[in-house]
């Protein structure tokens, strides 16, 4: 069947959002209930109704103040949140699946933690701040580049340090057709063999630093997150996961209205 020219994005739209409902193996996923796969699947098996009423297809709608049942027992929709701080250390990847050999941060985790939403990835050699959350909205309101919330990272270099090539990259760049905004820098010391350096970003691109640095031939030998919005790390060690405090989530929660 042929669908009318310019319905094609409205029905896309209408398949995940329809006005302020969410399809609902993207809200409950973001209640932290499970992944959208686990709940499309607790649907195909019948175990969740809608206000009184078993639902038996994914592409169903919901909100904040729909009756929802899994195996006949409500699902408090409207729990607290909970923001959590890790600190990732170098050698693990930030996903919840693996990818290849190499550990990801859920097994350096306890499993309670297993289907928390993080904000801010970090790459294998890259260690810091990592943010966690009960809700998906909490994460994704972080990583949204129109919100603005700073990341600030801890960056050692080594090489041909010259500080007139590192202006000239902060004023924002073109590298391999991908446009790297502006950041901001500062010099926290300099000796022969290495630099370390404090950059503010807005946005993190995939492994941003290190193609910036290696655009200006030097090497990154160290990159630590410790700063992302109002969350900071503070004295956290590598491994270490405590919540965030109350000033922390107060300032978040005056910037997004979650």
């Amino acid at each position: 069947q042929k669908i009318l020219q310019g319905q094609t994005s409205h029905i896309l739209l209408e398949k995940f959002q329809i006005g302020d409902k969410l399809r609902i193996s993207k809200f409950l996923s973001s209640k932290n209930i499970g992944s959208r796969k686990d709940i499309e699947k607790l649907i195909m098996e019948k175990r969740i109704s809608l206000n009184g009423i078993i639902i038996t297809t994914p592409i169903t709608f919901v909100d904040e103040t729909d009756l929802i049942y899994l195996d006949n027992k409500l699902i408090n929709t409207k729990q607290k949140f909970k923001i959590l701080k890790y600190y990732k250390p170098v050698g693990f990847i930030t996903s919840h699946k693996k990818q290849d050999k190499r550990p990801i941060i859920f097994e350096n985790l306890p499993a309670k933690y297993r289907n928390f939403k993080t904000a801010g990835r970090l790459d294998y050699n890259s260690e810091g701040l990592l943010i966690l959350s009960t809700n998906g909205e909490v994460t994704r309101k972080l990583e949204l580049p129109k919100n603005k919330f700073q990341r600030k990272y801890e960056v050692t270099i080594s090489g041909d340090f010259k500080n007139e090539n590192l202006k000239m990259i902060s004023l924002g760049i073109k590298i391999k057709n991908i446009l790297y905004k502006p950041f901001k820098y500062s010099i926290k010391s300099h000796t022969k063999n290495s630099v370390i350096l404090e950059l503010i970003l807005i946005e993190g691109k995939n492994r941003e630093i290190r193609k910036l640095m290696e655009y200006i031939k030097l090497k990154v030998t160290k990159l630590k997150r410790i700063e992302y919005g109002p969350f900071k790390l503070n004295e956290l060690k590598p491994g270490e996961i405590h919540s965030a405090t109350k000033p922390e989530i107060n300032n978040y929660l005056n910037n997004t209205g979650i």
